[in-house]
């Protein structure tokens, strides 16, 4: 008896049967009060995350990955209970620990969705944010996940049949801390992809928030998403130090971190969509024709520059167009402009055109088309910075018929 760690709870049966370990391999008696709790958030959370799955078109797939999780949470969680009233049963707690700790590994496999499913509304599919396709982030990442719910189910097996080969007295081929190792790794890889997602998310943001175009996202869905993987990953690193720690560590025998550093912060990462589903934080489609009728007005500022190119030669445009106002001649040269007054002469030859009224007025309406074109939101063949350019050559034909009274001719 003195080999056993202090303040464990001994079986007071001498000779425990078949399945029964001679203390708690938890290190404490679960608490009913903290398993029934989880029991019925993680349940309601699973029945919200169903109805979304039925009403909601879209994120199926990230709502069944949520639900999934959800169900090995109840499963692991109920569990508990029953080792409440059966603490010293091995096999509860080699289910209750395998259900609890794998489960994170689909809500994180489902935020990597959202940020895929995310990414691909976007321009270019938000490859101008992410530097790559979404997918290979996607694909990386939910094989990373793989390896490690392997390793993690290997290790979390493997713990309890050592620990219950060994106080059952039988002969053991793997120790508890060897077993312990194994999952060690697996949490610790784990952890090391998942702080990769959240430094590749951080960055993602940063750059949508510097970005004026429509490879912009929501402020709303990156708060979402950062806030519900920032809380599991806090967890993760809590199971970490546990493991560290060993079978009967400090960490492991209290239940109070157990319930704030485990339950809490995955229960609060699937209540965030639980309440807010993700359609509605997703940003809108720029082929959708949703697009125009879209609230977010970050949004509608951004319906008339879908294409980064188009902003840049909007600005352009406009840089150009306040020095030609400024130089009177647009900045061209006198070579230039003896070449583009033999082309008037030369389009005037075989289809003259009406004169425009003033100089002012040519300006005028350089301005209103690339006001239209910025507020429908149209891709033509002509960019707005070669319509401001007509609106300057259509002033200047008009200096020059108010001078000659018709293109290319003298009056009499």
């Amino acid at each position: 008896m003195s080999s056993f760690p202090p303040g464990v709870p001994i079986n007071p049966n001498p000779n425990p049967p078949d399945g029964e370990a001679g203390i708690s391999i938890y290190g404490y008696i679960p608490s009913r009060a903290l398993a029934t709790i989880a029991v019925v958030t993680f349940g309601l959370a699973f029945i919200n995350h169903a109805v979304h799955l039925v009403r909601l078109r879209g994120t199926r797939t990230f709502q069944s990955l949520m639900m999934f999780g959800n169900i090995m949470e109840i499963v692991g969680y109920s569990c508990r209970l029953v080792s409440h009233y059966h603490p010293f049963v091995v096999d509860y707690f080699v289910v209750q620990y395998f259900f609890i700790v794998c489960s994170p590994v689909f809500f994180q496999a489902a935020f990597y969705l959202a940020l895929g499913l995310a990414l691909r509304r976007l321009d270019h599919f938000g490859s101008t944010l992410l530097g790559f396709n979404p997918k290979i982030l996607i694909s990386v990442m939910i094989a990373s996940d793989v390896v490690t719910t392997i390793i993690q189910i290997t290790g979390a097996a493997l713990i309890g049949v050592a620990e219950s080969n060994q106080y059952q007295g039988n002969k053991v081929s793997i120790t508890s801390s060897q077993a312990n190792d194994i999952l060690l790794a697996g949490l610790a890889i784990q952890m090391a992809s998942f702080f990769a997602f959240l430094c590749l998310l951080v960055f993602v943001i940063v750059r949508s928030e510097r970005t004026f175009t429509a490879a912009h996202l929501p402020r709303r869905f990156s708060a979402f998403l950062f806030t519900a993987s920032l809380l599991v990953f806090l967890r993760t690193t809590f199971r970490l130090a546990e493991t560290a720690q060993g079978v009967f560590g400090f960490a492991s025998r209290s239940e109070a971190l157990f319930g704030t550093l485990e339950y809490l912060p995955v229960i609060l990462a699937v209540g965030i969509y639980a309440a807010v589903p993700l359609a509605e934080l997703l940003p809108v489609d720029v082929d959708d024709d949703r697009y125009e009728d879209s609230s977010d007005a970050r949004t509608l500022s951004m319906r008339q520059a879908t294409k980064e190119t188009r902003t840049l030669d909007l600005r352009g445009a406009s840089t150009r167009g306040s020095d030609a106002g400024r130089n009177g001649n647009g900045g061209m040269s006198d070579e230039e402009k003896d070449e583009e007054e033999r082309n008037l002469e030369r389009g005037s030859e075989v289809s003259p055109s009406p004169p425009a009224s003033s100089s002012s007025g040519g300006g005028r309406r350089a301005d209103e088309l690339r006001e239209t074109y910025e507020d429908e939101g149209v891709v033509t063949d002509e960019s707005p910075t070669t319509m401001v350019e007509r609106g300057s050559l259509r002033s200047r034909r008009g200096s020059g018929f108010e001078r000659t009274g018709s293109y290319g001719a003298k009056d009499e």
